[in-house]
């Protein structure tokens, strides 16, 4: 029983924890709005390198604060905390 609820324990952990390490912040909502802007810059550019991807992506970054990923989350599932909300569909994305 220890061992499944240990299991448990770091498979939420991992769950929160993988977007945040992979975004370089603490905020999940502000990782999931960084892989949205990249996803978005390599669309563009029709690559993930280049100076055009570069570009789009820097003044994206600078401006993925987590703040319209918060706004979007809460309006789309208003009973959902937005940190589980911006981490379920950061794993989305990936899938």
């Amino acid at each position: 029983m220890k061992a499944i609820i240990g299991a448990i324990i770091v498979v939420v952990v991992l769950f929160f924890a993988v977007p945040m390490i992979a975004g370089g912040t603490t905020n999940t909502c502000q990782a999931l709005e960084s892989h949205s802007v990249s996803d978005t810059a390599s669309n563009i550019a029709g690559s993930n390198t280049g100076i055009v991807h570069n570009v789009i992506n820097s003044v994206g970054q600078a401006g993925a604060t987590g703040q319209a990923a918060t706004a979007t989350e809460a309006e789309a599932h208003p009973n959902t905390p937005s940190t589980v909300s911006c981490t379920a569909d950061y794993w989305k994305q990936m899938l």
